[in-house]
């Protein structure tokens, strides 16, 4: 159930929540994510809200969709599936060690002639 007072979007706590199940393996590769209907049901969320979350873990490379089908864990997603706040925090350090990469690349930089 998303938890309203964490400030982050519904989608992404429900694609956290997968993407655990996934990592602990609970949601085994080739195996179908539960429909729309029953995210729906299991984090009180609306459609929209299933489906975002659902095209989160896509865009990952966590699970293909297929119409009429389902979505279902890709071979490797287990490992692939990193804690988003572990993804944050990465792009966060790759971030400062580029914002101090151009500070050095400035301060090498000649001053105006």
């Amino acid at each position: 159930m998303p938890d309203w007072t964490r400030g982050e979007p519904a989608y992404l706590q429900v694609a956290e929540a997968l993407r655990q199940q996934i990592r602990s393996g609970q949601l085994a590769p080739g195996e179908q994510l539960p429909s729309y209907s029953a995210l729906m049901r299991e984090y009180d969320v609306s459609i929209t809200v299933a489906r975002s979350a659902v095209s989160e873990l896509r865009s990952e490379g966590l699970v293909s969709t297929h119409q009429g089908k389902g979505a279902f864990v890709l071979e490797g997603a287990a490992e692939a599936a990193v804690p988003r706040d572990a993804t944050i925090a990465a792009l966060r350090r790759d971030l400062d060690a580029l914002a101090a990469r151009v500070a050095e690349l400035e301060a090498e930089r000649p001053g105006p002639r």
